[in-house]
């Protein structure tokens, strides 16, 4: 179980922007819950650079994790009713009334008065947290990022208590990444739900179908801008309509069939009115992507055909007026001669010719999934109990689950060692009994220490139902230093599977420096299975390397490491990246049943261990 076994492998946020109390007539149109989330995250924020009780910090936080996942709007419920959502009370939904008439609370006007700011932007650099923060600000009067930049170069922030030296260049180098960084990109998460939102109102104001396309549609994990397609009357009303939207921040243009509007969250949302007649052509057009769209315009024009957003006529047609296909995506694909490609798969890396020859992978589906193995409860860092966890796997027609929580060496709040493993697990077991149907496991993320090694004795870790191992600390390692970590992990014959696998978090922090044809064959050569992490801010892996992996013979375990209930919705965010690796059912482990996972570990567990 060391290193020496694995030798032939090595080789030699946040995006918050403070404002004054203000007060405006509200449309029909309710405010997004996407911003009613963002409001109460903001305030939980505030909470914490004030030093205030931390309970008060994750009643906002839930509440924001509740709202963001909510199916209906929060702003069209009565305060009865979102009283009986669980986990929004009286207060949270006072706050949400206040939002709905004025655009923000009370409460959050007097935490944004108490600070400059600047202050919420130096929270965008990595390595500085509320509490460093607050810091800077109390002793230097750090209140925005050209201030921390200044100081920094002057050596003054080394000299604080809890900094230093290394921590000083860390920040200038963070200052540094974010100045030269492009204004972030929404997460696709988020993008998505702000999508929907607008579209429900399109269809309010008379749409007959309406969709978002774009790198949204192809499910990119993050959009520069969103586009809408609808298919009604070009007379301007569905236009007109968007323009006046309650997220229209600013109008840039509005005619008949084209509107384009800059929201409140600082994206550019553009839309399109087409007839229904042609809505098919449009959708695959403006989904993209360029280079997909290319190939197929490539070879219509060899089939006599010419392809564009309006349908796909013959050549001979000169007014373009009897389309041979337009109305929808299938039709489309089906007169050039192609099995239908999912957007997903759309990024001009071969699928055309795949759909040619009828070899393209069959896509493995949200409802193949039968269970989440990577999760957390109220035990460590999570926000739901174990019982509020199997409800809510119960409800998204799961067959398992495995809640987990971190091993106690990383430092978060009650993480759990080898006896408040075994005494968790027969809670769980014994909770599990209230949920007939639903067959649930322990499992634990350990941390993979500096060295590579894991926090329990073998003696402790073979009793544990399932090992997921991740990287959370000294991430700024070298490439060859970080990759030897990772292998001396992987040579413990009871990690199962490795999570995050590249640490980074999008718009926040890059990933970590590690050689992946190393990983893979280390993977491949101990059966250890590689995670795509559906948390928005992670997608990890990526569609990149989660086609490697899979190219690599990897099995690859699809995760929502949700910290809450709310939380496991997040397995669609997994299942859109593994879709975009072009994963099937058989590439993943979630779509076993639990005996058949159970086998897998087990049987893993033994091979591994004959070679080490």
């Amino acid at each position: 179980m060391n290193l020496s076994s694995l030798s032939f492998i090595i080789p030699s946020a946040l995006s918050l922007q403070p404002s004054a109390y203000f007060f405006k007539t509200m449309s029909a149109a309710p405010v997004a819950n996407s911003e009613i989330a963002r409001l109460f995250n903001e305030a939980a924020i505030l909470l914490e650079l004030s030093n205030e009780n931390v309970f008060r910090v994750r009643a906002y936080q839930k509440a924001a994790m509740i709202i963001e996942s909510l199916t209906v709007n929060a702003a069209e419920l009565d305060s009865e009713k979102l009283t009986d959502i669980p986990g929004i009370g009286k207060g949270v939904a006072a706050h949400i009334g206040e939002i709905t008439k004025n655009g923000t609370f009370r409460d959050l006007e007097v935490l944004r008065s108490k600070f400059p700011p600047g202050l919420m932007e130096i929270l965008k650099v990595q390595g500085i947290g509320a509490k460093r923060a607050r810091h800077l600000y109390e002793e230097l009067g750090v209140d925005s990022l050209d201030k921390l930049k200044a100081l920094a170069l002057k050596g003054k922030i080394r000299a604080l208590e809890g900094f230093g030296a290394k921590v000083e260049e860390n920040i200038l180098a963070g200052v540094q990444s974010l100045k030269a960084a492009s204004p972030a990109r929404m997460l696709y998460w988020p993008a998505r739900r702000l999508a929907l939102s607008l579209l429900e109102r399109l269809r309010a104001l008379g749409a007959e179908k309406a969709a978002y396309a774009g790198s949204l549609r192809r499910g990119r994990e993050t959009v520069g801008d969103l586009d809408l397609l609808c298919a009604g009357r070009p007379d301007g009303t569905l236009t007109a309509g968007f323009s006046k939207l309650p997220e229209a921040a600013k109008i840039l243009s509005v005619g008949p069939t084209k509107a384009a509007i800059i929201l409140a969250s600082g994206i550019q949302c553009d839309l399109r009115v087409v007839p229904p007649e042609v809505y098919g052509a449009a959708l695959n057009y403006f989904t993209g992507s360029k280079e997909h769209n290319i190939v197929l315009r490539e070879l219509a024009l060899k089939k006599g055909l010419t392809l564009n957003e309006y349908g796909l006529f013959r050549l001979e047609d000169k007014e373009r007026k009897r389309p041979v296909a337009a109305r929808t995506e299938e039709e489309i694909y089906s007169a050039l001669g192609l099995e239908y490609i999912a957007p997903e798969l759309r990024e001009g890396r071969g699928e055309v010719e795949l759909a040619l020859t009828g070899r393209l992978p069959k896509l493995v589906e949200l409802k193949d999934i039968k269970g989440d193995a990577h999760t957390h409860t109220d035990i460590s860092d999570g926000k739901d109990s174990m019982s509020g966890m199997l409800e809510a796997a119960r409800s998204l027609g799961y067959e398992w689950v495995f809640l987990g929580d971190h091993s106690k060496s990383l430092g978060v709040v009650h993480g759990i060692n080898f006896k408040e493993y075994l005494s968790s697990r027969a809670d769980l077991l014994e909770a599990a009994k209230n949920f007939p149907g639903l067959k649930a496991g322990r499992s634990i993320e350990m941390e993979i220490d500096k060295t590579g090694r894991l926090e329990f004795s073998d003696g402790e870790i073979k009793e544990v139902d399932l090992v997921v191992a991740s990287v959370h600390s000294s991430m700024r390692l070298g490439e060859e230093e970080m990759t030897a970590r990772v292998l001396s992990a992987m040579a413990n014959p009871y990690m199962d599977a490795l999570a995050h696998p590249s640490g980074r978090q999008l718009n926040k922090r890059e990933p970590y420096k590690l050689n992946y044809a190393a990983v893979f064959k280390a993977a491949r050569h101990c059966g250890t299975a590689l995670e795509i992490n559906g948390q928005p801010e992670r997608q990890d892996l990526t569609d990149v390397t989660a086609r490697m992996a899979k190219e690599a013979g990897l099995k690859l375990l699809l995760s929502s490491d949700a910290h809450s209930a709310a939380q496991l919705s997040y397995m669609e965010q997994a299942v859109i990246v593994a879709r975009r690796a072009g994963l099937t059912k058989d590439d993943v482990l979630n779509c076993l049943s639990f005996e058949d996972f159970c086998r897998w570990i087990r049987e893993r567990r033994a091979r591994a261990f004959k070679k080490f």
